[in-house]
């Protein structure tokens, strides 16, 4: 579940301009390119492609545009992943144990790389489609074995869900709570003091 959490998170991170959106794609670069900062309560639930509930659970995240986030989980096990806009910390106490990845690599191949600051020509890679209030994520050239994302905005232009749909059909959705934007966060509240005794696997 580690890695798909990874997957899912990185998606708030982008720093694109805005600009009169002329299509979905646009549009989407557009919004996403409101919220500078932003904290949030999170559900998450992951459901089989049978339609079975596999893992709830709930926490808190923190962002701050490009690149830096805290992501929390409190139930049922606590698990804190930290991002610098660099380095990842993928921190288990449970397991005792903190990996650390390079941020490019850790989202590399989604279209997650585009939002959180690629190239804007690397849109061309992925088709948007707007339905509604809802965006769905696509990569257009791997239709096949390709994950498929949809990001849902409230009337204020919150993203209050997004999902994370697998090829083999199993479902991740977040909703989100209490969003607010954020000022005057320590220098260091993105960045992780690993803890004496801790097994570290550093994959950078």
């Amino acid at each position: 579940m580690k890695n798909k959490l990874i997957i899912a998170l990185t998606l708030w991170f982008c720093t694109f301009s805005a600009a009169h959106a002329d299509t979905d794609s646009e549009l989407l670069q557009q919004k996403l390119a409101k919220v500078s900062t932003m904290q949030a309560d999170f559900s998450q639930e992951v459901v089989s492609a049978q339609g079975d509930l596999i893992q709830q659970s709930v926490g808190k995240l923190t962002i701050a545009r490009p690149g830096n986030f805290r992501w929390q989980v409190t139930s049922p096990d606590e698990e804190l992943i930290v991002s610098n806009g660099l380095d990842m910390w993928l921190y288990s106490p449970f397991i005792e144990q903190v990996t650390i990845m390079n941020f490019s690599d850790a989202i590399a191949g989604t279209p997650f790389a585009l939002l959180s600051g690629a190239d804007t020509s690397e849109w061309t890679n992925f088709d948007v489609e707007k339905v509604n209030n809802t965006f769905v994520v696509t990569n257009n050239h791997n239709k096949v074995n390709a994950n498929q994302f949809t990001f849902v905005f409230d009337k204020t232009d919150n993203i209050s869900e997004f999902s994370v749909k697998e090829a083999q059909g199993q479902t991740s959705t977040f909703t989100l709570s209490n969003n607010k934007a954020v000022t005057n966060l320590a220098n260091d509240f993105f960045e992780f003091d690993i803890p004496a005794g801790i097994e570290i696997d550093d994959q950078r």
